[in-house]
């Protein structure tokens, strides 16, 4: 146990003094040059920081990392294509909700330049495309990978040896919320022309990293891998940048189509108390043995 509590504590302080270091300074100065190391090595740190402190408390504790997903095939097609059709269900929702934000057209051209774009006649068309490229970008989710090292790889079996699994989700969630709010403050995610914008926009990113959070924690303590969570988290980042470039407004708001808003969130919230509920069922082995 005190091994854990050494471990979350320097885990937490290296973050928050990197994260916090790095928007601290961005607001200080305003060159650009802090938010883009922030952003773009963000899931780098994690992984970094959780080989330091096994490092700096000489812990023998193995980061729960393994690239044979193959395994667990079942978990590993869960994580591969359930997040992309929770997000596609979302953004159908709240393009029915939010009808005229539907611009029938996906502006591929404002993601990879030129002046090509794709007619998608209606939501659900959509769908099908979200999945077809949650197929096939498999090796984009790897992307991921550094983050899910530290948070839940590493910082999480830490958390439920001390916690218990349930009270361990929750505060690794929590955490993992925190550690985005120097980027979301900066402008990262959203809109700034969001109603209350950037506390709003902070406000839904941790409501985001709980709900994400949960599920990535139970994919991990289901299988002791957090190469499922990696995947998963790989399909909500490349999955989820698409919606908003098939709205008018071409905006990521507080409400969606992005699963970052509230409305397109809803699929992702529905997966997260499942996968919540599944997690007082898991026989989850202690860190320590």
């Amino acid at each position: 146990m005190e091994k854990s509590n050494q471990s979350i504590k320097w885990y937490l302080i290296i973050v928050a003094i990197v994260c916090y270091g790095l928007g601290i300074a961005e607001m200080i100065f305003q060159t650009g040059v802090f938010y883009n190391i922030l952003q773009k090595g963000f899931t780098l740190v994690p992984a970094v920081t959780a080989l330091a402190v096994r490092g700096i408390t000489k812990e023998k504790y193995q980061i729960r990392l393994s690239l044979k997903v193959w395994k667990h095939w079942k978990m590993w097609l869960f994580s591969a294509f359930v997040p992309a059709a929770t997000i596609a269900l979302g953004a159908i929702l709240y393009f029915s909700v939010f009808s005229s934000e539907f611009s029938g057209v996906f502006a591929i051209s404002q993601l990879v330049g030129g002046d090509e774009n794709i007619t998608i006649s209606n939501p659900f068309i959509f769908a099908i495309v979200c999945i077809v490229i949650s197929a096939v970008c498999i090796p984009i989710q790897l992307l991921e990978l550094g983050e899910e090292v530290g948070w839940r790889g590493f910082l999480l079996w830490h958390q439920v040896d001390k916690y218990g699994a349930k009270k361990a989700v929750l505060i690794n969630g929590v955490e993992w919320g925190l550690a985005h709010m120097p980027l979301i403050y900066l402008g990262f995610n959203y809109s700034n022309d969001n109603p209350g914008a950037p506390w709003s926009n902070m406000a839904l990113t941790m409501l985001l990293c709980i709900v994400m959070g949960i599920t990535f924690s139970f994919v991990t303590l289901k299988t002791g891998n957090c190469m499922y969570a990696a995947i998963m988290h790989g399909v909500v980042n490349v999955i989820g940048e698409i919606p908003v470039f098939c709205s008018v407004s071409l905006k990521s708001g507080l409400l969606g189509p992005n699963p970052t808003g509230l409305v397109s969130m809803s699929f992702l919230i529905i997966l997260a108390v499942i996968s919540f509920v599944r997690i007082s069922k898991l026989k989850i082995p202690s860190n320590t043995k």
